[in-house]
């Protein structure tokens, strides 16, 4: 995947950016739980007590990153909703892909969004996962009107679709495709989530 750069001493400008940014590489490096602020500051170059004046506690700045994190992607997946024009096959697999390939472009956001230590409840934070699912939701009323999936709850479809995002996100973040010969990421996502999809659409004549 994608290295980050590290990050240039802090010297004037936008501290809590700074700080962001640090945090993001400190992340991919060792973990959402992998890094203290103290450590965070010294990344930076500023006092141990700079972060503080930001941030309450690592909680506060994770929360942070998991909300932007989630609005990016957000922005990521609907951008290839809209580049992939009007078939629904086509629309699903591009915005599936753009899932993965956030998760492998921004590994620092995409943990932070899934830390057990940010705050679920924040409310920047529930916005942006709001906007990723009603993505998703709002992909599946279009399927559904269309007669390209079945009727039935929508969260019988949200399920299986957000589980094999994820599980193909985390595949290829720890590059599990590998010893499967497999280096073309999108083609691997296509190859899933079309299966996926097609047992997806063949439920809509059942029952």
């Amino acid at each position: 995947m994608p290295r980050r750069p590290p990050p240039r001493p802090y010297h004037h400008g936008d501290l809590p950016r700074a700080l962001r940014e640090a945090a993001l590489a400190l992340i991919e490096e060792h973990g959402p739980m992998g890094f203290t602020l103290r450590e965070l500051a010294r990344r930076v170059g500023v006092s141990h007590a700079a972060p503080y004046r930001h941030f309450a506690d690592k909680r506060a700045l994770l929360t942070a990153l998991a909300a932007e994190g989630a609005h990016r992607l957000a922005d990521a997946v609907d951008a290839a909703l809209t580049a992939a024009g009007p078939d629904l096959r086509a629309r699903f697999l591009a915005a599936a892909h753009a899932y993965v390939r956030f998760a492998m472009e921004h590994p620092g956001y995409f943990q932070a969004m899934f830390s057990a230590d940010a705050d679920p409840n924040d409310p920047a934070f529930v916005n942006g996962r709001e906007r990723s699912l009603g993505l998703l939701y709002r992909y599946i009323a279009e399927a559904q009107a269309a007669g390209y999936f079945g009727e039935g709850e929508a969260l019988s479809y949200v399920i299986p679709v957000f589980a094999m995002h994820q599980g193909l996100a985390v595949l290829a973040m720890s590059g599990a495709f590998a010893p499967f010969g497999v280096s073309d990421v999108r083609a691997a996502s296509d190859l899933a989530h079309g299966r996926l999809l097609d047992g997806l659409t063949r439920a809509r004549g059942e029952g």
